[in-house]
């Protein structure tokens, strides 16, 4: 220290406090003091395995390098309902005790928790609590050592002409976790109903080979022309183990709603009987909009009858959970069964289907190919509905494996 600085013998140095500068940002209102009592942190850290919550991130939160650099901590503890009144998803009914204890807490990366608090609609306080459980649980099951089941599905992506977000899969399967993914490419507007038909044939018959027909289970995602869909559930029969998920738009995820609103059933009726045991069937499913199918049916020189499967409130929001899924099936189980019961020689079945797309694929799951004759499905295309792909029982590797082994052992 320079000599004029010092002060005088006998003076008590008088320290001035500093003047805040001009234009000096006033306190943000939306931080708040923080304590996160001993407890608090055991629980988050260690439930969430030291990763980030995001399902589609779930990045280690500690980084280092070997015999250099320090550990780099970048793991945030971000509130889920904001801890100050004016934060993301500030709900000044809370105690300001219990925003900083472990139920209001979320890990996260420094840029999923940027994105969650900047996102404030997209990340509400209701789906950060499903994503926190969530990751809690695919880390339970994740994890060997920490697991309560090890159950894996094969994922079976079905990806057509729209964009496929595969981000919540991880959350839709909690608490069980993919062992494997195939994705199909489906496309109606680039490739023709032939080659969409083989390509599907080809890579299903390909898993199906691979797998346990006992243990295996699937996933199925589909996004993806509804003939597409009802073909993959034909080829995949209601023999193995398959789960199918929808994918909810307004809440831009794969999984279930846990409590979703009042639901309705899908009825059938048969709206146009035949005394002709050879007549023709049109199995109609109105589940997201009506199916104009007049001029379909009087262009049939035949008899024929028409079996309808609706809902009171068809809507492209009606599939709102696995039950429903779940009564289509068997609805459409036993349409089918019944059909085939009072039209034994009908040699043709058409399959017009207005629904959504997992719906699709568990009508063709139900498609019994050792019951029925050649199906004809069909796409819609503005005014008009056109065939696409034309299912024959020899299609199915059902009847593949029956008549090679019936083969063999001749």
């Amino acid at each position: 220290m320079k000599s004029g600085n010092k002060p005088e013998a006998g003076k008590v140095k008088v320290r001035i406090p500093k003047q805040n500068r001009i234009g000096k940002a006033q306190p943000d209102p939306t931080k708040s003091p923080r304590y996160y009592d001993p407890q608090t942190l055991k629980l988050l850290w260690g439930r969430a395995d030291g990763r980030c919550a995001m399902p589609d991130c779930r990045v280690e939160m500690f980084v280092t390098e070997d015999n250099y650099d320090p550990v780099c901590v970048i793991g945030e503890m971000g509130h889920i309902a904001a801890s100050s009144d004016a934060g993301p998803r500030a709900n000044v009914e809370i105690d300001l005790r219990i925003r900083d204890k472990y139920e209001n807490l979320i890990l996260l990366c420094r840029n999923c928790h940027r994105k969650v608090d900047t996102l404030k609609q997209r990340y509400p306080h209701e789906r950060l609590l499903e994503i926190k459980a969530s990751h809690e649980a695919w880390v339970r099951t994740a994890l060997p050592e920490r697991g309560f089941t090890h159950l894996r599905w094969k994922v079976l992506k079905l990806h057509g002409d729209f964009p496929f977000d595969p981000t919540t899969i991880a959350e839709a399967l909690s608490p069980d976790h993919e062992a494997s993914v195939m994705q199909i490419n489906v496309s109606a507007t680039r490739d023709s109903w032939v080659a969409i038909q083989t390509s599907i044939q080809t890579q299903i018959h390909a898993m199906i080979e691979s797998s346990d027909s006992i243990a295996s289970r699937v996933a199925v995602f589909p996004l993806a022309p509804v003939s597409a869909c009802i073909y993959a559930g034909y080829l995949l029969t209601n023999r193995l183990n398959i789960r199918g998920f929808q994918y909810h738009r307004d809440q831009a995820t794969w999984a279930w709603p846990k409590d979703p609103s009042a639901l309705t059933m899908p009825t059938v009726e048969e709206s146009a009987k035949s005394v002709d045991p050879s007549a023709e069937l049109f199995f109609l499913f109105e589940l997201t909009a009506p199916i104009d199918a007049v001029e379909l049916l009087e262009g049939r020189a035949g008899d024929r009858a028409v079996y309808r499967c609706s809902v009171p409130d068809r809507s492209t929001g009606w599939l709102k959970n696995k039950s429903q899924l779940d009564e289509l099936a068997r609805k459409a189980r036993e349409m089918f069964e019944a059909a085939a019961i009072c039209y034994p020689g009908s040699q043709c079945w058409h399959i017009l289907y207005a629904g959504p797309a997992p719906g699709g694929v568990v009508v063709g799951q139900q498609l019994n190919p050792t019951m029925i004759p050649k199906v004809q499905l069909y796409e819609f295309q503005r005014p008009r509905h056109i065939p696409s792909i034309t299912i024959t029982p020899h299609d199915s590797s059902l009847t593949r494996w029956t008549l090679r082994n019936t083969a063999a052992s001749v």
